[in-house]
């Protein structure tokens, strides 16, 4: 697999922002100025850009959900869409798709056209959820392919695809650990039925960092984030993880799942972890008090760099 000389990770939306706290030991806050705040919401939408063989590429994965936050903190961290060479979807649920629209209008405004999207196969699918106590399903309503249309190529993932030089994703994720179940309140339309939610479309985002590692970028990990970290470093043969981003969908896990969760995230050895989005709050303190200083706090606006042996960039 292709090395990446460095990495360079924005998280453009999460859940939550504070302009005061430290910067990271592998990044940088974004500080708020007056009339210049960005916006937290529930979502999550990266930016990355992929240093390989000495040349730059840029991509944008998931979109969190208002449009208009997406394209707000976008302007307010200096970041152009129109420079990104692929948009990729983890799943198809609103609050990582919700600002593509947005997203995609501004993009046919500068007259981009063709550009890859990719996704896995059943991303466009709609999708329920039943509430605690709630006999009716909540329609979580479903992205179209309209809604891309004009500007973005379709394509859809089926197993591992290298998409951009020494970026990579997977999926779907297999399911090989005992204790990490899909939750059983997500429900999906097949057909006339409504049924519960394999997530069998589901992706995750990989990257080799020379002599570092893995660096691993999940959407939610509905299958499991032990499950995705495991696939990926069997499809890789790299033990080694040097970091991981994004939501690990432990908002309802009891304690001892989170704390077997953690055990066996450290197991590979991982320099850095950043819980985001659905990770969940109870799951974010027991983070920080099993992993001390390799737990980071995610504040939307946060840059994280990860730079490869040998680069002094």
């Amino acid at each position: 697999m292709r090395e990446l000389d460095s990495l360079s990770v924005t998280i453009v939306v999460d859940n939550f922002y504070d302009a005061l706290l430290d910067d990271p030991p592998c990044g940088k806050r974004f500080r708020t100025t007056p009339h210049n705040s960005l916006f937290a919401e529930h979502g999550l939408s990266f930016f990355v850009k992929a240093s390989c063989d000495k040349k730059v590429y840029s991509f944008m994965f998931d979109f969190g959900v208002d449009g208009e936050a997406l394209m707000h903190n976008l302007r307010l961290l200096d970041l152009d869409p129109k420079t990104v060479s692929s948009l990729l979807l983890s799943h198809g649920h609103f609050d990582h798709y919700g600002g593509l629209p947005s997203l995609v209008r501004y993009l046919s405004s500068s007259d981009v056209k063709g550009l890859p999207f990719y996704c896995g196969e059943g991303a466009f699918t709609r999708r329920f959820s039943k509430r605690p106590g709630k006999e009716v399903l909540l329609d979580l309503g479903e992205l179209k392919k309209e809604d891309i249309s004009g500007v973005a190529d379709l394509r859809e993932i089926k197993g591992l695809k290298e998409f951009l030089p020494g970026c990579y994703a997977q999926g779907p994720i297999e399911m090989e650990s005992e204790y990490e179940e899909i939750p059983d309140n997500l429900f999906v339309q097949r057909g006339k039925e409504k049924v519960r939610d394999d997530f069998k479309e589901e992706i995750a985002i990989f990257f080799v960092i020379k002599g570092k590692g893995l660096v691993i970028l999940s959407g939610c990990a509905h299958r499991g984030i032990v499950n995705t970290v495991r696939h990926i470093v069997k499809i890789t043969g790299i033990q080694k993880v040097h970091a991981i981003l994004g939501g690990f969908h432990l908002i309802h896990a009891d304690e001892k799942r989170i704390i077997t969760t953690i055990a066996d995230l450290e197991a590979y050895s991982l320099d850095y972890v950043v819980p985001c989005h659905c990770t969940g709050f109870s799951a974010r303190i027991l983070f920080s008090e099993l992993m001390k200083e390799k737990f980071i706090i995610n504040s939307a606006g946060t840059e994280y760099i990860f730079k490869g042996y040998g680069d002094s960039s």
